[in-house]
């Protein structure tokens, strides 16, 4: 049986000389060839997104049908999600390699079209897709006509449209949004429909009833629903010829002179990718994405460029604290690349300070820095304040607030740093490792690969002590980072999934952190002795059992206890196995070894908030 590496994996390939398109002879192994050189152009359009089939095992003249579950014959190395359906429990592949996208094709899955949202998102749209179908009388060139009133009006909305052929007689119109609502994604696209039916009714409709189509083109918005897809860019279609859903340049679609000049195909699509590159590029780009206008458009105003902050003089501050955080799971194995759902994995380094959401909220409002348990922290830490308050207004970022001090991090400089202020040999920094706002825009539904993207754009030029955390998505190069900085009190590893949404709820699936010592996180319930000078902790360990701190507290931890928990006592109460004890109103978060049968738990220190 033939065989074809691609990606690192073998893969065993079948009746490659099935002729999958008659008309032209066009066997199967044309067809893979033609995915296996296109793949890298063809898979970002794909991440993250759950992939529905026109299976065709025997080719185009055969039996052709839908498939949405993984065809049987999938590879189990083949990422698959759940994925809302009203039928009950539906599983979808998701592509994310160009081994994983040939092994489908192999088993006849000829065409790829997916929905504009991704599967850690869905309903929540990224993209608007306007399908330009021409009736009978009308072709591309007539497409081509509808498509550039719609990019005039879509830009009087501040949203720039990427083109492609539909890879039959029509074209696409696909632009790049802020995640938005798939239903009012679809609202606004049928208004943009009707109002162009209204203003040109010789050329366009924008129902389905065919008698009206005759000589027209339907603009066809009922693809931004949920539960609807859209022909993939570059997915070879099902026709008699093997057409390709081809990107275009507005300036090579203005420049054709007949609708031949528009049909491409498998053997023309990967010399034109080798010339000019992707067309689409912009719509894969978060930055290029524009929120969808708050009213419908026919009533639309042109965006002003007048204003601070925003296009139109929108507030740039869209979050406000406190936000609910991610809290990523302890493990005691770093994950593998390919884990935490298969979508890739980001390593940063652990840095040993304070979890600080921070807020720049612009000239007339103070920064805001959210502590641990939603504090704000500035009047404790100006020089991060001041920082702060000098970046972009709306911009929100997920830190670390650490202290340097001697070549190493020193978390008990900021512990003495909010009591006495810094010393005069102690820096400190803020260290981001998450992007949750831009001005004017909430990120926090995007994929976590796009945020990081999004984040060094704005920390490009800002000078310390903000800055982003180091990262790799190459495990092995996360390792040699974690050994070589051991001794600047690096603790270990956050690894989280490169597809993951900014959801705190199931954030334990996706984020994880690995940490080189044989600490672990407990929370502190009660303290006993003198709330001035307490001798022990009553430990709840994140497994649910309860410990008490053994052996006593030393005076800098007794003193660190004393001070963090002060405000925070209730009144004593007696504990049959602790005695008298001071339950914690809003409990702490500490770092902890435990060990030994039955087990021993030796404080080490408060996680400050």
């Amino acid at each position: 049986m033939p065989q074809m590496t691609v990606d690192g994996r073998t893969l065993a390939l079948s009746h490659l000389d099935k002729v999958y398109y008659p008309r032209t002879g066009t066997p199967k192994g044309e067809v893979l060839r033609y995915y296996a050189a296109v793949h890298t152009a063809l898979l970002p359009h794909l991440r993250d997104r759950p992939v529905s089939f026109l299976r065709c095992p025997d080719g185009v003249a055969a039996e052709v049908f839908v498939a949405k579950n993984p065809p049987p014959g999938t590879p189990g190395w083949v990422r698959t999600v759940e994925v809302p359906s009203n039928s009950g429990e539906l599983r979808q592949v998701v592509l994310e390699d160009g081994a994983g996208l040939l092994s489908v094709v192999n088993l006849g899955c000829l065409e790829l079209h997916v929905p504009q949202w991704h599967a850690a998102a869905p309903g929540l749209a990224d993209r608007l897709v306007l399908d330009l179908d021409p009736g009978a009388g009308a072709d591309v060139l007539t497409c081509r006509t509808v498509a550039g009133l719609l990019r005039e009006r879509l830009a009087a909305d501040g949203l720039e449209p990427c083109v492609k052929t539909s890879g039959g007689k029509g074209l696409h119109l696909l632009v790049p949004l802020e995640p938005t609502p798939s239903a009012r994604v679809s609202a606004y696209a049928k208004e943009l429909a009707a109002e162009l039916e209204a203003a040109r009714p010789e050329l366009v409709v924008h129902t389905m009833a065919k008698a009206r189509r005759t000589g027209r083109v339907l603009v066809d918005w009922s693809q931004n629903s949920a539960k609807k897809t859209t022909a993939a860019p570059y997915t070879v279609r099902a026709r008699e010829r093997p057409t390709v859903s081809a990107p275009l340049s507005w300036a090579e679609l203005d420049a054709a002179g007949s609708a031949a000049e528009l049909v491409f195909t498998i053997a023309e699509v990967p010399e034109r990718l080798a010339a000019g590159g992707d067309p689409l590029g912009p719509l894969l780009d978060p930055a290029r994405a524009r929120p969808l206008p708050s009213a419908a458009p026919h009533r639309a105003p042109r965006r002003s460029t007048t204003g601070a902050g925003t296009p139109g003089g929108r507030d740039p501050v869209v979050l406000t604290p406190p936000v609910e955080v991610m809290r990523p799971a302890a493990v005691t194995a770093v994950p593998s690349a390919d884990g935490l759902g298969g979508a890739g994995v980001l390593y940063e380094l652990k840095l040993d300070g304070f979890r600080c959401v921070a807020f720049a909220r612009g000239p007339d409002r103070p920064p805001f820095l959210q502590s641990r348990s939603g504090r704000d922290l500035a009047a404790e830490f100006p020089p991060i304040a001041a920082a702060v308050a000098r970046l972009p207004a709306g911009l929100v970022l997920d830190a670390e607030l650490v202290a340097w001090r001697g070549g190493r991090f020193a978390f008990e400089e900021l512990l003495r740093t909010r009591r006495d202020g810094a010393a005069a040999d102690v820096a400190l920094g803020l260290v981001a490792f998450d992007l949750l706002a831009l001005p004017g825009r909430d990120v926090r539904a995007l994929p976590l690969a796009d945020r990081r993207r999004l984040l060094l754009a704005p920390l490009g030029e800002v000078p310390p002590p903000v800055q982003p955390v180091l990262a790799t998505t190459d495990r092995a190069e996360a390792l040699t980072w974690m050994e070589q900085l051991a001794d600047t009190g690096v603790e270990g590893l956050v690894c989280k999934a490169a597809g993951s949404a900014y959801r705190p709820r199931g954030a334990d699936r996706v984020w994880v952190k690995y940490r080189r010592g044989d600490t672990v996180d407990a929370t502190v319930r009660a303290v006993t002795g003198p709330p001035a000078r307490p001798r022990a902790v009553v430990l709840e360990l994140d497994d649910g059992r309860v410990l008490l701190s053994s052996p006593p507290l030393s005076p800098l931890q007794s003193r660190q206890v004393a001070e963090l928990a002060a405000g925070r006592l209730g009144a004593p109460v007696h504990d049959p196995q602790y005695g008298d004890v001071r339950p914690l109103t809003v409990p702490l978060r500490a770092e902890v070894t435990v060990t030994g049968r039955p087990p021993t738990a030796r404080f080490v220190r408060l996680r400050g908030d």
